[in-house]
């Protein structure tokens, strides 16, 4: 286990304001981003037993969370998120 993933690789939400948020409960430190659709917006990086927490607007469609941290989101670090 490389501990390169999200509990869940799916999620969804309504258009508009939305916070992402993410406990980091490993000893290497991840954070939580979303892109897609002309956005790229990342939340702080954070060690063990933090949270790291991004807020976006956004319009309906596809987009993917991920960890911005090098190499984690090629590990699988990554999951679609539906704004509806």
């Amino acid at each position: 286990d490389t501990g390169l993933a999200f509990v869940a690789g799916r999620a969804t939400a309504e258009a508009g304001t939305i916070k992402l948020s993410m406990p980091n409960p490993q000893s290497q430190p991840h954070n939580i981003a979303v892109k897609g659709s002309g956005i790229d917006e990342k939340g702080p990086v954070v060690g063990a037993n933090a949270k790291s927490e991004v807020e976006v607007d956004l319009e309906a469609g596809k987009y993917t969370f991920y960890c911005s941290v090098p190499g984690h989101e090629a590990g699988g670090m990554k999951g679609e998120l539906t704004v509806e």
